[in-house]
């Protein structure tokens, strides 16, 4: 074993055994290509790096202090107390303070609350939605029956318009049917009786009345018998004989009641001084011009 003298200090690490005597670097091991002097430790004394422990030394006494300046607030907490109230706010889970804030404003109103007068609130709320919804049902149904009542209406108005005609129109065609009218004349007398003619509905029936120029109904005796469509053809062939065809015992194209020669063909002349009828006149100019124009030559009359 080499001598080493009280000056000669080992040093604990080197990088090159060639540093040392050859009788030294027995006493050295290799480690991560360093070369560490080999001790063995006795009663807690031993060769180490330092400076990692004093690294870690100080990462240690930082770790404390921060540690203890995030303690500093919790002084004197009750630790049982704290670990029971971060379970209870564990278990609402993420709150965020807008949360907290409007869950602490909604308990405090719901807490000023009278029960029995929010109860009669919902209530009353309810029976107004309920009433709102009918009423508004009851709208819809209404107009619906509105507009089918007005259709209704319509419909009958015009049915029974048509009924009114028909009727007023069939009586007339068949009482001046009775009378005999001339072929030519037939629609100027059911025109001429159409215009004193008027048809109503009374207890659901259509009445046929006979009135005068100023559209009232005419009665023909004192007993207030109403004047019918049958008296009024009547009263109308006698004022107007041109427009019917004589009685056939009067004989063919004769007028008793006329003084003048018919022409031929037994057509009383509508021109003709004595049997003037302007009414007459114009059926045969628009239907018949050429029998029109030979009448009014008869009568002397020129256009």
């Amino acid at each position: 074993m080499p001598r080493i003298s009280g000056m000669d200090m080992l040093k604990a690490v080197v990088t090159d055994l060639n540093e040392l005597d050859e009788g030294l670097r027995g006493y050295y091991v290799q480690k991560d290509g360093k070369f560490f002097l080999n001790v063995t430790p006795v009663d807690g004394f031993q060769l180490d790096n330092t400076q990692g422990l004093k690294t870690a030394l100080g990462a240690e006494r930082n770790n404390v202090s921060v540690l203890q300046a995030q303690l500093k607030p919790y002084e004197g907490l009750d630790a049982a107390a704290a670990r029971t109230a971060i379970e209870r706010v564990t278990a609402f889970g993420d709150i965020t303070p807008e949360a907290a804030k409007t869950a602490v404003e909604t308990a405090a109103r719901l807490s000023a609350l009278d029960p029995t007068k929010e109860a009669e609130q919902i209530a009353n709320t309810k029976v107004e939605t309920l009433k709102g919804q009918l009423q508004a049902q009851w709208t819809v149904r209404e107009t619906e029956l509105t507009t089918t009542v007005k259709n209704l209406e319509t419909a009958n108005n015009s049915l029974t318009g048509q009924l009114k005609t028909l009727m007023g129109d069939s009586q007339i065609k068949s009482e001046v049917a009775k009378a005999n009218p001339l072929d030519d004349a037939r629609d100027a007398v059911e025109l001429l009786v159409s215009k004193f003619v008027r048809t109503s509905m009374k207890d659901g029936n259509v009445v046929v009345d006979v009135i005068d120029a100023n559209g009232n109904p005419r009665i023909k005796d004192h007993a207030g018998t109403a004047f019918t469509v049958a008296d009024l053809v009547a009263e109308i062939r006698e004022s107007r004989a041109a427009l019917f065809k004589p009685d056939e015992k009067r004989g063919l194209g004769t007028n008793p009641n006329t003084p003048s020669n018919p022409p031929a063909g037994g057509v009383v002349n509508p021109w003709a001084k004595e049997t003037r009828n302007i009414t007459q006149q114009m059926v045969l100019e628009n239907t018949k011009p050429e029998l029109a124009k030979q009448l009014k030559a008869a009568a002397g009359v020129t256009d």
